[in-house]
């Protein structure tokens, strides 16, 4: 493999040589789809050179070595794709657990719309109100949203799984309001049926969901996919909390200094609040250390 061979050769290669071997060994994923005159330009040497490197490690040719890397490469893929042997263990549910998880935030890098998430940002930023539902295990990632959301000075709030609570927030709704539904498993149609109405009513209506099969899908006017692919009992909910943790951040830079302003007024009250909860409860405290003194006297 062209990693033993650099090791066993480097200290016999030339200045050029080395310049090559080390860009090879710290930028193997690059060099995977690099081409000889590339790796050259990469490491200001010829291409002639980057050949007679790859002959110098015992390979016939730059293809060969080039071959041998992009097996490595797969191999990497192999590593973070595959899943664990399989073990009933908990230990080995963990590590399927996060493996999934790793590949869901992967597949939603790849696939991720820019134009999509500026469109969703601006909506946001523009709403004169948000209402965010959820369903299920994501209803409370809902509320979350809408708390944070609320804290950059948006007019945001979230509803509860009741039906009735849903509808009459629904039937509320005015035009350029935004609704928000989470649908992140097949066993979410109420979310799709009030993000329907909503729709009909005017508002701007978003869908964030596991995948677009998702009835939530087929009724928001925009939709952002986070990946929930689990193969364990519990469904993920790790990519939709990175999609609304993004979209809270690219909506804070986008308000600027207000919602650093915000910020910081908020944290404020909440050292203020912090520090009134323990004054009082120091002087709970003492007062009941006070009264057992009082009364061990007594006694």
């Amino acid at each position: 493999m062209y990693k033993n061979r650099i090791r066993e050769t480097y200290e016999y290669l030339s200045p050029g040589y080395r310049r090559v071997a080390d860009f090879l060994l710290e930028s193997y994923r690059d060099v995977a789809f690099m081409t000889a005159a590339e790796v050259g330009k990469a490491t200001s040497v010829d291409t002639t050179l980057v050949v007679r490197f790859a002959q110098r490690l015992g390979y016939p040719g730059y293809p060969e070595l080039l071959a041998d890397v992009q097996d490595d490469v797969k191999q990497d893929l192999r590593a973070i794709y595959a899943p664990p042997p399989e073990d009933h263990s908990p230990a080995a549910a963990f590590q399927r657990s996060i493996t999934e998880d790793h590949n869901n935030l992967q597949n939603l890098l790849l696939h991720v719309d820019a134009e999509m998430v500026e469109t969703v940002v601006q909506i946001l930023q523009t709403a004169p109100r948000i209402v965010l539902i959820g369903e299920g295990h994501s209803d409370f990632l809902a509320e979350a949203f809408a708390m944070r959301l609320a804290v950059l000075g948006l007019n945001a709030r979230s509803v509860s799984s009741e039906l009735a609570e849903q509808a009459a927030s629904a039937m509320n709704l005015q035009a350029n309001d935004a609704f928000v539904g989470l649908g992140m498993t097949a066993l979410t149609p109420g979310v799709a049926v009030i993000l329907k109405a909503a729709r009909d009513l005017g508002a701007r209506t978003i869908g964030i969901v596991s995948s677009l099969s998702n009835p939530v899908a087929a009724v928001a006017e925009h939709v952002l996919v986070a990946p929930a692919r689990q193969t364990e009992i519990m469904p993920s909910l790790t990519a939709l909390s990175a999609v609304l943790h993004g979209l809270l951040q690219a909506l804070a830079a986008e308000l600027g200094d207000p919602a650093a302003e915000l910020l910081t007024h908020t944290a404020r009250l909440a050292q203020d609040y912090a520090d009134a909860w323990r004054d009082q409860v120091s002087r709970v405290r003492k007062a009941a250390a006070a009264y057992r003194t009082s009364k061990e006297s007594a006694e």
